[in-house]
Protein backbone atom coordinates (compact mmCIF):
# COMPACT_ATOMS: atom_id res chain seq x y z
CA UNK A 1 0.00 0.00 0.00
CA UNK A 2 1.31 3.42 -0.94
CA UNK A 3 2.02 5.59 2.06
CA UNK A 4 0.55 8.95 1.15
CA UNK A 5 1.49 11.57 -0.24
CA UNK A 6 0.25 9.06 2.34
CA UNK A 7 -2.04 6.53 0.63
CA UNK A 8 -3.12 9.61 -1.33
CA UNK A 9 -0.24 8.63 -3.55
CA UNK A 10 -1.83 5.41 -4.78
CA UNK A 11 -5.51 6.25 -4.44
CA UNK A 12 -5.32 9.77 -5.74
CA UNK A 13 -2.19 10.05 -7.89
CA UNK A 14 -2.89 11.21 -11.40
CA UNK A 15 -1.75 9.15 -14.40
CA UNK A 16 -0.38 11.52 -16.99
CA UNK A 17 2.05 11.48 -19.89
CA UNK A 18 5.65 12.37 -19.17
CA UNK A 19 6.38 16.09 -19.33
CA UNK A 20 9.75 17.41 -20.41
CA UNK A 21 10.80 20.63 -18.74
CA UNK A 22 13.23 22.97 -20.45
CA UNK A 23 14.88 25.85 -18.59
CA UNK A 24 16.17 28.93 -20.35
CA UNK A 25 19.05 30.54 -18.49
CA UNK A 26 19.29 34.32 -18.34
CA UNK A 27 21.70 36.74 -16.78
CA UNK A 28 20.53 37.79 -13.27
CA UNK A 29 19.35 41.34 -12.78
CA UNK A 30 20.06 43.09 -9.49
CA UNK A 31 17.77 45.59 -7.80
CA UNK A 32 20.07 48.35 -8.97
CA UNK A 33 19.59 47.28 -12.58
CA UNK A 34 23.05 45.83 -13.25
CA UNK A 35 23.43 42.32 -14.66
CA UNK A 36 26.19 39.76 -14.35
CA UNK A 37 27.33 37.00 -12.06
CA UNK A 38 26.06 36.70 -8.51
CA UNK A 39 28.73 37.30 -5.90
CA UNK A 40 29.51 34.51 -3.44
CA UNK A 41 28.21 36.72 -0.63
CA UNK A 42 24.81 36.90 -2.36
CA UNK A 43 24.60 33.12 -2.60
CA UNK A 44 25.74 32.69 0.99
CA UNK A 45 23.07 35.11 2.18
CA UNK A 46 20.40 33.16 0.32
CA UNK A 47 21.77 29.86 1.61
CA UNK A 48 21.80 31.16 5.19
CA UNK A 49 18.19 32.28 4.82
CA UNK A 50 17.24 28.74 3.73
CA UNK A 51 19.20 27.19 6.59
CA UNK A 52 17.54 29.50 9.11
CA UNK A 53 14.11 28.64 7.78
CA UNK A 54 14.83 24.89 7.97
CA UNK A 55 16.04 25.13 11.57
CA UNK A 56 12.88 27.03 12.53
CA UNK A 57 10.46 24.87 10.57
CA UNK A 58 11.63 21.33 11.35
CA UNK A 59 10.67 21.33 15.07
CA UNK A 60 7.13 22.32 14.04
CA UNK A 61 6.63 19.26 11.83
CA UNK A 62 5.97 15.68 12.93
CA UNK A 63 6.12 12.25 11.32
CA UNK A 64 2.85 10.32 11.54
CA UNK A 65 2.43 6.57 11.35
CA UNK A 66 -0.91 4.78 11.54
CA UNK A 67 -1.76 1.21 12.51
CA UNK A 68 -4.56 -1.30 12.38
CA UNK A 69 -4.99 -3.44 15.50
CA UNK A 70 -5.43 -7.08 14.48
CA UNK A 71 -6.17 -10.01 16.75
CA UNK A 72 -4.51 -13.09 15.19
CA UNK A 73 -6.40 -16.36 15.54
CA UNK A 74 -7.78 -17.00 19.04
CA UNK A 75 -5.25 -14.74 20.73
CA UNK A 76 -6.42 -12.08 23.19
CA UNK A 77 -3.49 -9.87 22.25
CA UNK A 78 -3.59 -7.37 19.42
CA UNK A 79 -0.89 -7.05 16.81
CA UNK A 80 -0.15 -3.58 15.47
CA UNK A 81 -0.08 -3.64 11.66
CA UNK A 82 1.20 -0.50 9.88
CA UNK A 83 -1.38 1.07 7.56
CA UNK A 84 0.08 4.35 6.31
CA UNK A 85 2.50 7.11 7.08
CA UNK A 86 2.37 10.82 6.58
CA UNK A 87 3.17 14.18 8.09
CA UNK A 88 1.58 16.79 10.32
CA UNK A 89 2.42 20.04 12.05
CA UNK A 90 1.83 21.58 15.45
CA UNK A 91 -0.96 24.17 15.56
CA UNK A 92 -1.10 24.60 19.34
CA UNK A 93 1.64 24.27 22.01
CA UNK A 94 -0.66 21.95 23.99
CA UNK A 95 -0.21 19.12 21.52
CA UNK A 96 -2.75 19.78 18.75
CA UNK A 97 -1.52 18.65 15.33
CA UNK A 98 -3.02 19.20 11.88
CA UNK A 99 -2.76 16.61 9.13
CA UNK A 100 -4.73 15.24 6.17
CA UNK A 101 -7.74 13.08 6.86
CA UNK A 102 -6.62 10.56 4.26
CA UNK A 103 -3.43 9.94 6.27
CA UNK A 104 -5.59 8.56 9.10
CA UNK A 105 -8.08 6.51 7.07
CA UNK A 106 -8.73 2.90 8.12
CA UNK A 107 -6.46 3.17 11.13
CA UNK A 108 -7.02 2.24 14.79
CA UNK A 109 -3.94 3.87 16.27
CA UNK A 110 -1.77 6.85 15.38
CA UNK A 111 1.79 7.52 16.49
CA UNK A 112 3.64 10.82 16.24
CA UNK A 113 7.41 11.26 16.11
CA UNK A 114 8.66 14.66 17.26
CA UNK A 115 11.88 16.29 16.14
CA UNK A 116 13.32 15.51 19.60
CA UNK A 117 13.00 11.81 18.76
CA UNK A 118 10.15 11.29 21.21
CA UNK A 119 7.35 9.06 19.89
CA UNK A 120 3.85 9.43 21.34
CA UNK A 121 0.47 7.95 20.53
CA UNK A 122 -2.13 10.50 19.48
CA UNK A 123 -5.82 10.96 20.19
CA UNK A 124 -8.10 11.67 17.26
CA UNK A 125 -9.95 14.95 17.87
CA UNK A 126 -11.94 15.35 14.64
CA UNK A 127 -11.77 14.78 10.89
CA UNK A 128 -13.49 16.36 7.91
CA UNK A 129 -13.85 14.44 4.67
CA UNK A 130 -14.67 17.37 2.41
CA UNK A 131 -11.63 19.47 3.29
CA UNK A 132 -9.43 16.38 3.79
CA UNK A 133 -8.21 17.83 7.09
CA UNK A 134 -7.95 16.29 10.56
CA UNK A 135 -6.75 17.30 14.00
CA UNK A 136 -5.07 14.90 16.42
CA UNK A 137 -3.58 15.55 19.87
CA UNK A 138 -0.60 14.23 21.79
CA UNK A 139 -0.28 14.40 25.56
CA UNK A 140 2.42 17.02 25.93
CA UNK A 141 2.77 20.78 26.33
CA UNK A 142 5.17 23.63 25.63
CA UNK A 143 5.56 22.70 21.97
CA UNK A 144 6.58 25.26 19.36
CA UNK A 145 3.77 26.73 17.31
CA UNK A 146 3.51 27.60 13.64
CA UNK A 147 2.77 31.03 12.24
CA UNK A 148 -0.01 31.22 9.67
CA UNK A 149 0.44 32.78 6.29
CA UNK A 150 -2.40 33.71 3.94
CA UNK A 151 -3.24 32.79 0.36
CA UNK A 152 -4.00 36.44 -0.38
CA UNK A 153 -0.28 37.22 -0.05
CA UNK A 154 1.00 34.24 -2.04
CA UNK A 155 2.40 35.03 -5.47
CA UNK A 156 3.36 32.80 -8.38
CA UNK A 157 7.13 32.47 -8.52
CA UNK A 158 7.83 32.97 -4.82
CA UNK A 159 9.89 30.44 -2.88
CA UNK A 160 8.03 27.52 -1.27
CA UNK A 161 9.36 24.96 1.22
CA UNK A 162 7.82 21.53 1.83
CA UNK A 163 8.62 19.89 5.16
CA UNK A 164 7.58 16.36 6.03
CA UNK A 165 8.12 12.63 6.20
CA UNK A 166 8.73 11.34 2.65
CA UNK A 167 8.72 7.53 2.39
CA UNK A 168 8.50 7.33 6.20
CA UNK A 169 12.15 8.33 6.62
CA UNK A 170 11.38 10.18 9.87
CA UNK A 171 9.17 7.48 11.42
CA UNK A 172 11.75 6.35 13.95
CA UNK A 173 13.46 9.61 14.91
CA UNK A 174 11.25 12.53 13.83
CA UNK A 175 13.96 14.06 11.67
CA UNK A 176 11.78 15.43 8.88
CA UNK A 177 12.99 16.48 5.44
CA UNK A 178 13.01 19.93 3.85
CA UNK A 179 12.74 20.58 0.12
CA UNK A 180 12.25 23.81 -1.76
CA UNK A 181 10.92 25.11 -5.03
CA UNK A 182 8.54 27.81 -6.12
CA UNK A 183 4.82 28.43 -6.18
CA UNK A 184 4.17 27.49 -9.79
CA UNK A 185 0.42 28.16 -9.98
CA UNK A 186 -2.56 29.20 -7.89
CA UNK A 187 -6.22 28.21 -7.96
CA UNK A 188 -5.74 24.67 -9.27
CA UNK A 189 -8.97 22.64 -9.28
CA UNK A 190 -8.30 18.90 -8.98
CA UNK A 191 -11.59 17.52 -7.60
CA UNK A 192 -12.69 16.01 -10.90
CA UNK A 193 -9.21 14.70 -11.76
CA UNK A 194 -9.04 12.34 -8.80
CA UNK A 195 -10.10 8.81 -9.81
CA UNK A 196 -12.99 7.46 -7.77
CA UNK A 197 -13.70 10.72 -5.92
CA UNK A 198 -17.48 10.63 -5.25
CA UNK A 199 -17.72 14.44 -4.97
CA UNK A 200 -17.46 14.18 -1.19
CA UNK A 201 -13.87 15.42 -1.07
CA UNK A 202 -13.15 18.87 -2.43
CA UNK A 203 -9.71 19.64 -3.82
CA UNK A 204 -10.06 23.10 -5.31
CA UNK A 205 -8.24 26.43 -5.22
CA UNK A 206 -4.99 24.53 -4.57
CA UNK A 207 -1.46 25.90 -4.51
CA UNK A 208 0.77 24.17 -7.06
CA UNK A 209 4.46 23.94 -6.20
CA UNK A 210 7.68 22.53 -7.60
CA UNK A 211 9.03 21.76 -4.10
CA UNK A 212 9.77 18.03 -4.04
CA UNK A 213 6.79 16.15 -2.57
CA UNK A 214 6.71 12.37 -2.25
CA UNK A 215 4.56 9.68 -0.62
CA UNK A 216 4.60 10.42 3.12
CA UNK A 217 4.55 14.21 2.73
CA UNK A 218 0.76 14.38 3.00
CA UNK A 219 -0.41 16.54 5.88
CA UNK A 220 2.85 18.45 6.16
CA UNK A 221 3.13 22.21 5.80
CA UNK A 222 4.15 24.30 2.84
CA UNK A 223 6.10 27.32 4.11
CA UNK A 224 6.98 30.66 2.57
CA UNK A 225 10.44 32.12 3.04
CA UNK A 226 9.27 33.94 6.19
CA UNK A 227 8.51 30.65 7.91
CA UNK A 228 4.73 31.06 7.64
CA UNK A 229 2.51 28.12 6.67
CA UNK A 230 0.74 28.90 3.39
CA UNK A 231 -0.64 25.44 2.66
CA UNK A 232 -1.20 21.84 3.73
CA UNK A 233 0.53 19.41 1.36
CA UNK A 234 -1.99 16.92 -0.01
CA UNK A 235 -1.27 15.55 -3.49
CA UNK A 236 1.14 15.07 -6.35
CA UNK A 237 0.52 14.70 -10.05
CA UNK A 238 2.65 11.86 -11.30
CA UNK A 239 2.89 9.01 -13.76
CA UNK A 240 5.42 7.13 -11.63
CA UNK A 241 3.94 7.44 -8.12
CA UNK A 242 6.75 9.72 -6.90
CA UNK A 243 7.75 13.35 -7.30
CA UNK A 244 7.84 14.66 -10.85
CA UNK A 245 7.86 18.35 -9.96
CA UNK A 246 4.15 19.02 -9.52
CA UNK A 247 2.65 18.98 -6.04
CA UNK A 248 -0.43 20.53 -4.51
CA UNK A 249 -1.30 22.06 -1.15
CA UNK A 250 -4.58 23.12 0.43
CA UNK A 251 -4.26 26.91 0.78
CA UNK A 252 -4.45 28.71 4.10
CA UNK A 253 -7.35 31.15 3.93
CA UNK A 254 -9.77 32.54 6.50
CA UNK A 255 -12.15 29.72 5.53
CA UNK A 256 -9.44 27.08 6.02
CA UNK A 257 -8.61 28.58 9.41
CA UNK A 258 -12.28 28.36 10.45
CA UNK A 259 -12.35 24.68 9.47
CA UNK A 260 -9.18 24.00 11.46
CA UNK A 261 -10.55 25.82 14.53
CA UNK A 262 -13.79 23.82 14.28
CA UNK A 263 -11.90 20.53 14.09
CA UNK A 264 -9.69 21.53 17.01
CA UNK A 265 -12.83 22.04 19.12
CA UNK A 266 -13.87 18.49 18.20
CA UNK A 267 -16.88 19.71 16.24
CA UNK A 268 -18.15 18.68 12.83
CA UNK A 269 -17.75 21.05 9.91
CA UNK A 270 -20.97 22.02 8.13
CA UNK A 271 -21.03 23.28 4.54
CA UNK A 272 -23.67 25.23 2.68
CA UNK A 273 -25.29 23.26 -0.11
CA UNK A 274 -27.08 24.47 -3.25
CA UNK A 275 -27.87 21.10 -4.81
CA UNK A 276 -26.42 21.61 -8.28
CA UNK A 277 -23.74 20.10 -10.46
CA UNK A 278 -21.87 22.86 -12.29
CA UNK A 279 -19.44 23.16 -15.15
CA UNK A 280 -17.38 25.81 -16.89
CA UNK A 281 -18.86 28.34 -19.30
CA UNK A 282 -17.29 28.73 -22.73
CA UNK A 283 -15.62 32.11 -23.23
CA UNK A 284 -17.69 32.83 -26.34
CA UNK A 285 -20.92 32.23 -24.45
CA UNK A 286 -19.79 34.24 -21.44
CA UNK A 287 -19.15 37.34 -23.58
CA UNK A 288 -22.90 37.87 -23.95
CA UNK A 289 -23.45 38.54 -20.24
CA UNK A 290 -20.06 39.02 -18.55
CA UNK A 291 -18.35 42.37 -18.20
CA UNK A 292 -15.01 40.65 -17.57
CA UNK A 293 -13.32 37.53 -18.97
CA UNK A 294 -12.35 36.75 -15.35
CA UNK A 295 -16.02 36.33 -14.38
CA UNK A 296 -17.53 33.71 -16.66
CA UNK A 297 -20.05 32.28 -14.22
CA UNK A 298 -20.93 28.62 -13.62
CA UNK A 299 -23.31 26.59 -15.78
CA UNK A 300 -25.74 24.27 -14.02
CA UNK A 301 -25.57 20.84 -15.66
CA UNK A 302 -27.83 19.03 -13.20
CA UNK A 303 -29.92 19.37 -10.05
CA UNK A 304 -28.80 16.97 -7.35
CA UNK A 305 -30.89 16.13 -5.41
CA UNK A 306 -33.92 16.79 -7.57
CA UNK A 307 -35.74 18.39 -4.63
CA UNK A 308 -32.75 20.29 -3.24
CA UNK A 309 -32.46 24.02 -2.48
CA UNK A 310 -31.74 25.07 -6.08
CA UNK A 311 -34.61 23.01 -7.48
CA UNK A 312 -37.04 24.45 -4.93
CA UNK A 313 -35.95 27.95 -5.95
CA UNK A 314 -36.76 27.21 -9.59
CA UNK A 315 -33.28 26.88 -11.06
CA UNK A 316 -32.88 24.59 -14.06
CA UNK A 317 -30.12 22.83 -16.01
CA UNK A 318 -28.29 25.15 -18.43
CA UNK A 319 -28.90 28.19 -16.20
CA UNK A 320 -25.66 30.13 -15.74
CA UNK A 321 -25.11 31.53 -12.26
CA UNK A 322 -23.26 34.85 -12.60
CA UNK A 323 -23.59 36.35 -9.09
CA UNK A 324 -23.75 34.87 -5.62
CA UNK A 325 -25.04 37.35 -3.04
CA UNK A 326 -23.82 40.15 -5.26
CA UNK A 327 -20.33 38.69 -5.83
CA UNK A 328 -19.47 38.01 -9.50
CA UNK A 329 -18.86 34.29 -10.09
CA UNK A 330 -15.45 33.64 -11.65
CA UNK A 331 -16.00 29.98 -12.57
CA UNK A 332 -17.60 26.78 -11.31
CA UNK A 333 -14.96 26.20 -8.63
CA UNK A 334 -15.44 29.74 -7.31
CA UNK A 335 -19.18 29.13 -6.94
CA UNK A 336 -18.55 25.83 -5.15
CA UNK A 337 -16.30 27.60 -2.63
CA UNK A 338 -18.68 30.47 -2.00
CA UNK A 339 -21.63 28.13 -1.45
CA UNK A 340 -19.69 25.71 0.73
CA UNK A 341 -18.25 28.37 3.01
CA UNK A 342 -21.63 30.06 3.54
CA UNK A 343 -23.56 29.19 6.71
CA UNK A 344 -26.18 26.46 6.50
CA UNK A 345 -29.68 27.97 6.50
CA UNK A 346 -28.61 31.34 5.08
CA UNK A 347 -30.81 32.85 2.39
CA UNK A 348 -28.68 33.93 -0.57
CA UNK A 349 -29.57 35.79 -3.74
CA UNK A 350 -28.49 34.26 -7.04
CA UNK A 351 -28.34 36.10 -10.34
CA UNK A 352 -28.43 33.76 -13.30
CA UNK A 353 -28.87 33.78 -17.05
CA UNK A 354 -31.52 31.64 -18.75
CA UNK A 355 -31.85 31.86 -22.52
CA UNK A 356 -29.94 35.16 -22.54
CA UNK A 357 -32.27 36.71 -19.94
CA UNK A 358 -30.94 37.67 -16.50
CA UNK A 359 -33.05 36.48 -13.58
CA UNK A 360 -32.75 36.34 -9.79
CA UNK A 361 -33.74 33.80 -7.17
CA UNK A 362 -33.52 33.61 -3.40
CA UNK A 363 -32.22 30.27 -2.16
CA UNK A 364 -31.98 28.94 1.39
CA UNK A 365 -28.79 26.90 1.59
CA UNK A 366 -29.05 23.37 2.93
CA UNK A 367 -26.59 21.29 4.94
CA UNK A 368 -24.37 19.42 2.52
CA UNK A 369 -23.74 16.35 4.67
CA UNK A 370 -27.40 15.91 5.65
CA UNK A 371 -28.64 16.22 2.09
CA UNK A 372 -25.93 13.95 0.73
CA UNK A 373 -26.77 11.38 3.42
CA UNK A 374 -30.43 11.46 2.39
CA UNK A 375 -29.36 11.05 -1.22
CA UNK A 376 -27.21 8.03 -0.37
CA UNK A 377 -30.07 6.59 1.68
CA UNK A 378 -32.31 6.76 -1.37
CA UNK A 379 -29.71 4.84 -3.34
CA UNK A 380 -29.01 7.65 -5.76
Amino acid sequence: MDQCVGRFGSKLSFRVAAIVLVALAAAPTYAGGRTGKYELADLEALENAFISLASTARPLVVAIRTYELVRPGESDAFVRVPVSQGSGFIIDPDGYILTNRHVLEESDQVSVALESGQILFAELIQTDARSDLAVIKIDTTSLPQIRWGALSKVRIGQWAFAVGNPFGLANSDGRVSVTYGVVSALGREMTNRIPGNPQIQYYGNLIETTAAINPGNSGGPLFNIHGEVIGVISAIETSSGVNEGTGFAIPITSDTRRIIDTLKRGEEVHYGFLGVNVNEVAIARARSFSVSPLHRGARIVGLDPADGPAARAGLQPDDIVIRFNGVPVEDSDHLVRMVGFSPVGREVRLTYVRKKVKRTANVILGDREKLMSLRRGRGQ
